[in-house]
């Protein structure tokens, strides 16, 4: 399995410490865990924080052959603090993921089975990540394209959001980003307001929609149906990374084969295992890997 995943790698700055992350290295850390071959696309300054970012990113077994270094914008931060482990986010601008090219020129470096983009590192379309993202919806040969939206306050454009949405075949997003793509359903009756999505933008197959205290739902546009995981029953120290892992092991069990609710099964057990930590990726156990990635052979 080959995942392209494009956007930011950056410091999750915690009152107390710091650790790497960003949403689209937090998911292409997680696919990798889970077996997949992920390559990075992405951008970290010239700086002592980039060289350490660098360093870090390389642990976790993801391809980073596709990250430049850019010498006059710093490597990107995002300065946290946590209420009741809910975090609120302060992002710097300019920062290298807003600067990410694409360094790829032939076609058949533009294929693999996914790519993944979100919102942040396309926040301004004048700094060069947009057009990349762009090079890629035009020119890339993916299966899937798995738009996690993202939204972070102020930092995404309208414009793109819907250009996304019309690209997009997956769909990821919270309950507090439902207002961000323009459908006029109850947002309350999750099943119609996924029909009423994926009825105004007949690309997407499915949407994942996370809801927090409530688990999460996928409805699948391909046959009309619905599923939904238990609410979850576990101590939350911190919700950062909770939901780019969820998308990670979602994602991968799909590209796998696996049937919907066993896909949105394993990956609600992996992101309830991550929000009882600090951390966007804590390390896995042979236990949890066995009970998050899906085998045909045995239902469990």
């Amino acid at each position: 399995m080959k995942i392209h995943v494009f956007g930011d790698i950056l410091w999750d700055v915690f009152p107390d410490k710091k650790e790497i992350g960003g949403a689209a290295f937090n998911f292409a850390a997680h696919m990798a865990r889970l077996g997949a071959d992920v390559k990075m696309l992405s951008a970290l300054g010239t700086d002592e924080e980039g060289d350490e970012a660098l360093k870090k990113a390389a642990e976790f077994g993801v391809d980073l052959s596709g990250v430049a270094r850019i010498s006059d914008v710093p490597t990107g931060m995002s300065l946290i603090t946590l209420e009741g482990g809910t975090p609120d986010y302060d992002l710097p601008f300019p920062t290298a993921y807003d600067c990410i090219p694409l360094k790829m020129r032939k076609k058949a470096d533009m294929t693999a089975d996914a790519l993944y983009f979100g919102t942040l590192p396309v926040r301004n379309p004048d700094y060069p990540s947009r057009a990349s993202l762009l090079k890629l919806f035009d020119n890339g040969k993916y299966k899937e394209l798995f738009f996690d939206i993202n939204i972070r306050k102020t930092n995404y454009t309208q414009d793109f959001v819907e250009l996304a949405l019309s690209r997009a075949t997956i769909l990821k997003l919270s309950r507090d980003e439902q207002d961000a793509v323009g459908v006029k359903a109850d947002k309350d009756d999750h099943k119609a307001f996924c029909k009423a999505l994926c009825e105004k933008y007949p690309n997407i197959k499915l949407v994942l929609l996370t809801l927090d205290k409530d688990g999460s739902t996928v409805y699948s546009a391909v046959d009309g149906t619905f599923c939904r995981s238990p609410k979850p029953r576990v101590k939350v120290v911190s919700t950062v990374g909770g939901g780019d892992s969820l998308s990670a092991c979602f994602l991968y069990n799909y590209l796998n084969g696996a049937p919907i609710r066993e896909c949105l099964r394993c990956a609600s057990i992996l992101a309830n295992y991550v929000v009882r930590h600090l951390g966007a990726i804590p390390d896995y156990t042979p236990a949890l890997l066995e009970k998050i990635r899906f085998r045909n052979d045995l239902l469990r």
